[in-house]
């Protein structure tokens, strides 16, 4: 797996200011299809290339994935309503190298325990990244995961996993979101992976749309997803995701 800090971090600040501006955009009424214009805007404004287009076919430049819908879901004309929950997933490709990273946001006024959802998961992917450091086992990562999620109630769903990032979008090693923590690849210096924490509010099966490509939770509950692109170094992790 190859990296290059410098042009991996310019790309996930890219990314991190596109889930700055749309933190203050995603209100009720704010069509998906505007959240993917604007991706793909900003993307292109830099110099670079959206990473998801084209990926084995993916035809969008952007994931978003409402409610229900997991990971993967296919940009479509939806006007966000008060109440949803819209993850917003994205990849970079900086002259070659690669970034990729997620965020889930509340629309309007979300239901206290869709809140405490998108909370959890985010503290989750937060408590993980500081595990991230050469010799340490990649289910040291996923444990910690787990039971931050379990501890407020929630449920990893762990079909999905988290992966290494460089050159091409979904490397080795696979990073678990659940334990044990004696299990997987041990992390090395200059190994980059994508820690990306996917829960539900309770036990859910998945399923993929006709479309090929959007994952759905069975039951219709929502879910979340935050994630971040790690570079493991010398002296522990780096997030090259935020500034």
């Amino acid at each position: 797996m190859k990296h290059n800090r410098e042009l991996q971090h310019a790309a996930g600040l890219v990314a991190w200011n596109l889930f700055e501006e749309l933190e203050q955009l995603i209100k009720p009424g704010l069509n998906l299809l505007t959240i993917e214009e604007l991706a793909r805007k900003r993307i292109e404004s830099n110099k670079m290339k959206p990473a998801f287009l084209g990926y084995k076919g993916y035809p969008a430049v952007t994931c978003l994935s409402v409610n229900s819908a997991v990971v993967h879901g296919i940009p479509y004309d939806y006007a966000l309503k008060s109440g949803d929950v819209v993850a917003v997933d994205i990849g970079i490709n900086n002259n070659g190298y690669l970034v990729d990273t997620a965020r889930t946001y509340g629309v309007g006024e979300i239901s206290s325990e869709n809140q405490k959802l998108l909370t959890t998961t985010s503290a989750a992917l937060e408590a993980a990244i500081p595990l991230c450091r050469a010799g340490t086992s990649v289910g040291v990562v996923g444990q910690s995961i787990q039971e931050t999620v379990e501890a407020a109630g929630f449920s990893i769903i762990d079909e999905l996993a988290g992966h290494g990032v460089g050159e091409t979008l979904q490397e080795e090693p696979s990073v678990p979101n659940h334990g044990p923590a004696d299990r997987g690849a041990k992390l090395t210096v200059g190994t980059v992976i994508a820690i990306e924490p996917i829960t539900a509010v309770k036990p859910v099966t998945i399923a993929i749309l006709e479309d090929g490509w959007t994952i759905i939770a069975q039951p219709d509950v929502v879910t979340a997803h935050f994630e971040h692109t790690v570079l493991i170094t010398d002296n522990g992790p780096v997030v090259l995701t935020r500034p």
